[in-house]
């Protein structure tokens, strides 16, 4: 885009010039079709090109000093072959009579009709314009020297006011031999208002170019533009924008041009950014690779930013975007706030609306030391997350609607350093989902059939349907650690801990499985003996297919401290029971032989009391 408009300013400057000088030069000479002649042969002479005039030049005296040209051409550069370098079919420029003799020319409206520009570059780098160049570089010196010596121009002051521009049909072919490059621009139209210095002017462009790689672009624009020379301030107001299929409006202001100040408030319905820049939809998921047991590291990237030009921005401003399209994600409702100053860049907030759900994130760059900071922060309210990785990927690992929280530091230059010095939190709660790609249950059932000696049932649909997962960690270093894994699914509890890293994406976590219930649940299955026991699964490998291994040993261990819990909860109520048996017949034989002492007691008792009364009776007789 930037070379679009760079020969595009090449060709109309050129041709602009080109225009002034002749209309200079017919305008000294006043009898314009009696000296066209002397005019050809005088360019022929200065620059050994070809002036040919193909209709009648009209000079216009009153209101306006002017020169209305017709069809004209201007040849290539030797070497250059036959076409023309420049070609025009209608051109106009006047300057006011008034404003002429008060010494202070304003020249009135550009009119160009049908200009073609054709500039190129040879194979051993040489231009079609070098030798214009060079003249005109050596005119402008000499002239220069020879207007400032004797001071006659003082009190001369040419005004920037001009009737504006009116420029149909432009088109300019920029052909690069040296590199095999082309670049057209088919159609350029440029309209202006009155311009005053200090003054608001309504412009119109309409530009469609096209390039080789496949470059087309089809660009509009219709604004107000105000330029305050003092305040050395451009506004755009009133503008609407289109780009192809995109189109914005809104108000844009830049100011201070030694360090530009930009403020702007954007607003756009829709914007498709793959189609503006070719990108293909998301591949559909193919067979899997098996994974191999270790992770070769991916080529690394630099992320080269432009450090002091990121120092120097002062901008802002506000973007607003309905419907957005980006790397096959639909969004909606975007806000995005950007600040710049003193060497801090913050996206904050940036809103959005995307598949069903909120996301609202922070994004801060620190470029004041040598180092980039970054700072991330992401919330996501009910954002079916299934539908989204289907769209950006063409793949759904997960499903489900999904709350998130995350808040992520790192500095580096480097995507390895970015990762590795990641710190920070993250939370995630899913609801209503399924993990894809494996079966906790069908592996468990395929670990417990091996134990028996048996072979696997029959292979199931790889998907662990969920009524709800959550995961809480922290990340150290580029390493998500987690202790508080939680799944609940129907027949099944799962809780875990493990970490991920992110630098050579691997995981390595274990999960521990209980089957619960009675009743029929996911896939038709049914709790079995395994019923209550935690069964550990280990989950391993790349994040791309990560390895999910029952732990056989780790299972029979628990099996068997399962069994050796129950026989020993079995021995200790029987001795229980036993030992209150034995406590309750004691007690008893306790109470009988208190009882028989109280007998022999009483008995002893009236025993001694017979004795007593015997006595006494005796006495009496």
């Amino acid at each position: 885009m930037k070379k679009i408009f760079r020969y595009l300013i090449i060709g109309v400057i050129a041709a602009v010039v080109f225009l002034v000088t002749i209309v200079a030069i017919f305008i000294t000479v006043f009898d314009a079709n009696a000296y066209k002649q002397d005019l050809t042969d005088l360019v022929r002479e200065q620059t050994g090109r070809e002036l040919q005039f193909h209709g009648d030049v009209n000079l216009t005296v009153f209101p306006a000093l002017g020169m209305k040209l017709g069809a004209m051409s201007f040849s290539n550069a030797a070497g250059f072959g036959a076409l023309p370098m420049i070609k025009v079919k209608e051109a106009s420029i006047s300057v006011d009579l008034a404003s002429l003799i008060g010494f202070a020319p304003e020249i009135e409206k550009l009119v160009l009709r049908d200009l073609e520009v054709n500039l190129v570059r040879n194979k051993v780098g040489i231009n079609n314009w070098d030798d214009l160049v060079g003249d005109s570089e050596v005119q402008s010196s000499a002239g220069g020297t020879g207007a400032s010596a004797d001071g006659d121009d003082e009190g001369f002051e040419i005004k920037g006011t001009f009737g504006g521009l009116d420029l149909q049909n432009i088109r300019l072919h920029w052909l690069d031999e040296q590199v095999g490059s082309e670049v057209r621009i088919n159609d350029l139209d440029i309209s202006t208002g009155r311009i005053e210095p200090n003054k608001a002017f309504p412009l119109s462009l309409h530009l469609d170019a096209s390039a080789s790689g496949d470059l087309d672009v089809i660009f509009d624009l219709k604004t107000s533009i105000e330029y305050l020379i003092e305040q050395q301030q451009l506004s755009l107001t009133d503008m609407a924008l289109k780009l192809n299929e995109f189109e914005i409006g809104g108000r844009l202001q830049v100011s201070n041009f030694a360090k530009p100040a930009l403020r702007f408030d954007l607003v756009s319905q829709n914007l498709d950014v793959d189609a503006l820049l070719g990108t293909p939809p998301a591949a559909a998921p193919g067979p899997q690779t098996p994974a191999s047991n270790t992770t070769e590291a991916s080529e690394d990237v630099q992320i080269a930013l432009p450090m002091q030009t990121l120092r120097d921005l002062d901008i802002d401003g506000n973007l607003k975007i309905t419907q957005i399209k980006v790397q096959n994600l639909r969004l909606s409702d975007l806000d995005i706030k950007l600040k710049a100053k003193d060497g801090l860049v913050a996206l904050k907030p940036v809103k959005l609306n995307t598949y069903g759900g909120k996301v609202v994130v922070a994004v801060v760059v620190d470029v004041k030391s040598d180092t980039p900071k970054y700072g991330v922060s992401k919330t996501l309210q009910a954002v079916q997350v299934g539908d989204l990785l289907k769209d950006y990927t063409g793949e759904e690992a997960i499903s489900g609607s999904l709350n998130a929280d995350v808040n992520l530091t790192t500095n580096g230059e480097w995507l390895s350093e970015l990762k590795r010095n990641s710190n920070g939190t993250m939370k995630l709660a899913f609801l209503d989902g399924a993990l894809n790609g494996f079966n906790i249950r069908q592996s468990i059932d395929a670990a417990k059939a091996k134990l028996k000696g048996k072979q696997p049932a029959g292979t199931e649909t790889l998907k662990t349907d969920f009524s709800s997962l959550n995961i809480s960690g922290v990340i150290r270093n580029g390493v998500f650690s987690s202790q508080d894994l939680d799944l609940q699914a129907p027949l099944l509890r799962v809780s875990g801990a493990g970490s991920a890293n992110l630098v050579d994406e691997t995981v390595d976590y274990q999960v521990n499985a209980k089957l619960v219930g009675s009743v029929e649940g996911q896939q038709g299955k049914t709790a079995d003996e395994l019923a209550g026991l935690e069964i550990p699964v280990g989950i391993t490998g790349p994040f791309s297919a990560p390895k999910i291994d029952v732990l056989l040993d780790e299972m029979l261990k628990a099996k068997a401290d399962a069994k050796k819990a129950q026989i020993k909860a079995e021995i200790e109520r029987q001795k229980k029971e036993l030992k209150q048996q034995l406590e309750a017949e004691k007690k008893a034989l306790a109470e009988s032989k208190k009882r028989e002492l109280e007998i022999k007691m009483e008995l002893e008792k009236a025993k001694a009391k017979k004795k007593l009364e015997d006595k006494l009776k005796k006495l009496v007789e």
